[in-house]
């Protein structure tokens, strides 16, 4: 008597998923947003490295001489075990608040691990490519399967990000490092298991300098790690998404999740993309207001500014007092409202890196006070919001519904977009000419049959020239 047919888990779809992510056989034009994610996501490690808590984890002091496969920081060009690497580099990489949020915040975890492997084992573009497209779909795939039911943060505690990231991660670092059917699933499982809760309290409160380990720096990490102990024999849950205790009923409203996963649906096709240097909940608001603004003829000092807001947002980004540190403010509306309001239609990696500087301007100080967020439970997303300006000694009011803010999937950052943003991003560091060089060469990545000039191209002291 044969044994029935065990059912088919979660993990078993993303795998099936995942081994279909070929580069052969992928659309071009997943090939071409895989690559705009490497781009914009090395743009935000090299503008995150700025940042005075990066040195925390990527500086001088942390290099390592040990044994064992290792991966380069950027910037800085030490060298250290790979574990090591990729929580420099997704520290960095997410302190600005400038990744992406493409299944939540996919590339800063998906990119920053396939990058360093990429590195270690001496992976060609091509298997880079593939490596990145397999770890941001599966991170998509497990994001989405949940997000719509997710329970409120005051009542589960965590945000969406880390557990998806870390198991979109692993495939992602499998693929690089050759392990066969099996190993891969238990590393997905290992991934997820190891996977930090992102609590939302860090997140959205009194985050202090160790916020930006939690959607990049952790989820690369485990990532890694759950690979290497899959391709020595370990084993992992493989039902930890969709068993009767997994994350799909810890998380879910309902209990239930969306077991379909579609070949055919690519996350990459309908790509979310940061222009603000601020928490993507914050986005639809201030590109309303901006707007509004750009049409108001009189000083919005004199205005009361309501902003309606979906309730999940509300409860994270809706603030009392002002911002204390850089991170509090990159998660608060009123501030980087009153900053739209004095004429900022972009918020900027200063506005958080030089906040005191911004909160003491008059025209700041003047506006932030009359900023009043609402939650309202007609609005279910974060990229709608309603902002309503009116004047307080007359009966002049506007108002704007936003629905699609820039980076949206409705109303995407085009390529030139996300090469601009990085040539931004890495001004400090580089000139504009070396900039553009390495951005052609990251969208000619396929041709490349090494991916280290990745990371040397962009070190303090250069061994390989962007040409």
């Amino acid at each position: 008597m044969t044994s029935p047919p065990t059912a088919a888990t979660f993990l078993d779809h993303l795998h099936t998923r995942a081994a279909h992510c070929r580069f052969d056989r992928l659309p071009d034009a997943v090939v071409t947003q895989a690559k705009l994610c490497i781009l914009d996501t090395i743009g935000c490690i090299v503008a995150g490295m700025q940042a005075e808590e990066s040195r925390l984890v990527a500086g001088p002091s942390a290099t390592s001489t040990q044994a064992g496969d290792q991966a380069s920081v950027f910037v800085h060009g030490s060298k250290m075990p790979i574990a090591a690497a990729v929580i420099a580099n997704g520290y960095a990489g997410d302190i600005l608040e400038l990744n992406d949020l493409i299944g939540g915040h996919a590339s800063i975890g998906c990119v920053t691990a396939a990058v360093a492997t990429a590195e270690a084992v001496g992976a060609s573009g091509r298997q880079l490519i593939e490596a990145v497209v397999r770890a941001i779909e599966l991170t998509s795939a497990v994001y989405t399967a949940v997000y719509p039911s997710l329970k409120p943060y005051g009542e589960v505690g965590l945000t969406p990000v880390g557990l998806p990231s870390s198991v979109g991660a692993a495939s992602g670092v499998a693929h690089l490092r050759g392990l066969d059917d099996k190993q891969t699933r238990h590393a997905l499982a290992i991934s997820g298991a190891l996977a930090g809760w992102c609590p939302a309290e860090v997140i959205f409160r009194q985050g202090g300098t160790v916020k930006p380990m939690l959607f990049g720096a952790q989820p690369a990490a485990t990532a890694v790690t759950a690979v290497q102990y899959a391709s020595h024999g370990m084993t992992g849950p493989l039902q930890l998404l969709d068993g009767d205790l997994g994350y799909f009923s810890t998380v879910s409203k309902s209990g239930r999740q969306n077991t379909g996963v579609s070949l055919e649906n690519w996350a990459l096709l309908a790509p979310r993309r940061k222009l603000h240097a601020c928490c993507g909940y914050i986005h639809s608001a201030v590109d309303a207001l901006a707007a509004l603004r750009r049409g108001w003829q009189g000083d919005l000092a004199e205005c009361d500014i309501e902003v309606r807001l979906p309730a999940y947002v509300h409860e994270a980004v809706a603030k009392t007092e002002p911002p204390r540190t850089a991170n509090e403010a990159r998660f608060d509306i009123r501030y980087c409202l009153a900053l739209a309001a004095c004429g900022f239609d972009v918020i900027l990696p200063g506005h958080g890196l030089e906040l005191h500087q911004y909160l003491d301007r008059p025209d700041v100080r003047a506006v932030i006070s009359n900023i009043v967020a609402v939650s309202d439970p007609s609005l279910n997303h974060y990229e709608r919001s309603q902002v309503s300006i009116r004047h307080r000694h007359s009966d002049r009011s506007q108002s704007l519904y936003q629905d699609a803010p820039r980076g949206a999937p409705s109303n995407p950052l085009s390529a030139s977009d996300i090469v601009e943003k990085f040539v931004a991003l890495v001004s400090w560091h580089i000139s504009p000419d070396k900039a553009h060089a390495y951005a052609k060469r990251v969208l000619a990545l396929e041709e490349y049959t090494d991916c280290e000039w990745l990371v040397d191209s962009l070190q303090t002291d250069p061994r390989v020239a962007c040409a």
